[in-house]
């Protein structure tokens, strides 16, 4: 994340939430939809919509950039 962060830091920010703290987050985890996975990847507007939801756990660069570029769109 610190490579991703460095080339869109000044433009977008990046909150990785730690897993112990996730555990703790049922009830978000059920509203976007990762009940299953327990992990996922959420964009979201600077106004706090949800843009794009991505369940899993491993992306890739591609893959994030990739949502990066729809929040950076709105």
């Amino acid at each position: 994340m610190s490579e991703l962060d460095e080339e869109y830091g000044d433009r977008i920010y990046f909150n990785v939430i730690p897993a112990e703290q996730t555990a703790q987050s049922a009830e978000e985890l059920e509203s976007f939809g990762f009940t299953e996975l327990k992990h996922g990847m959420v964009g979201f507007a600077a106004n706090g919509e949800v843009l794009v939801k991505v369940p899993g756990h491993n992306y890739g660069k591609e893959r994030i950039e990739e949502v990066v570029e729809i929040v950076l769109a709105e």
